[in-house]
């Protein structure tokens, strides 16, 4: 693992492969391990795989955190790095941090992946309030029953469950109540970078009608649906996701 100092915090990522820059930023409770299945994007590109604050190896932050204050921190380590214009690809919270970057600081950023996402994104109350009080049978719930395609390989569920659990029960609430009062719906339309929207269509945490309405309102966005995938699309289907991000960004203009 590399690191970088952000905003006066250390962030830990690993960087792979040369070229043209794709910074991946996991969701709530993830880590860069998030995107193990994608580490082939760096054949083609350099991809630099973060830990957000607070998450693997990377510093925390005091006080509320805010999808704007983790976006401010995600820009102050892309234009620490020299990494800028780079192509933001981002699940779930992730997402929600590359589309607030690109609202307010859109010359750092070539194009956008959005995995999972939304304009705004709600949290179920069960989750939110369980996140304080049970932080295992919590991540059961979010991870367990909802995050996954019916169907999905038992073991990958297992396995993202217990890479999960390694989150800190404070910085999973805290995730989740930036999620709870992200809300750019009136702003979305004015991003212009190309967009390359990607949603399971059995995803129950950010269902595709919150998809539809990104590719509704960002000009030029594509929106792919992929079927037996759920939240963790990239997890379930990573074969379509990963060709799918290829083909986007092979297509974007020189």
């Amino acid at each position: 693992m590399l690191s970088s100092v952000a905003k006066g915090q250390r962030i830990h990522y690993e960087s792979k492969g040369n070229g043209l820059t794709l910074v991946l930023v996991h969701g709530s409770m993830g880590s860069h391990r998030s995107w193990d299945l994608q580490r082939k994007l760096s054949k083609a590109y350099r991809a630099i795989f973060v830990d957000l604050p607070g998450h693997g190896q990377s510093q925390s932050l005091d006080g509320l955190i805010t999808v704007k204050r983790l976006a401010d921190h995600m820009t102050a380590f892309i234009e620490g790095l020299g990494a800028g214009p780079a192509v933001l690809v981002g699940h779930s919270l992730g997402g929600a941090i590359c589309i607030q970057l690109a609202l307010d600081s859109p010359a750092l950023v070539r194009a956008l992946v959005l995995v999972g996402t939304g304009a705004k994104l709600g949290v179920l109350p069960a989750i939110l309030e369980g996140l304080k009080t049970d932080f295992k049978a919590s991540v059961n719930l979010a991870i367990g029953s909802m995050a996954f395609a019916s169907g999905a390989n038992p073991e990958l569920i297992e396995r993202s469950k217990s890479e999960t659990l390694n989150c800190r029960p404070e910085v999973a609430y805290a995730d989740f109540v930036a999620c709870n009062n992200f809300d750019v719906r009136e702003r979305i339309s004015s991003i212009k970078a190309p967009t390359l929207i990607i949603v399971g269509a059995d995803d129950r945490l950010t269902p595709v009608k919150w998809s539809q309405f990104l590719n509704d309102k960002i000009p030029g966005s594509s929106l792919h649906v992929i079927a037996k995938a759920g939240h963790m699309v990239m997890l379930e289907q990573p074969e379509e996701v990963n060709r799918t991000i290829l083909t986007f960004l092979r297509g974007l203009p020189h």
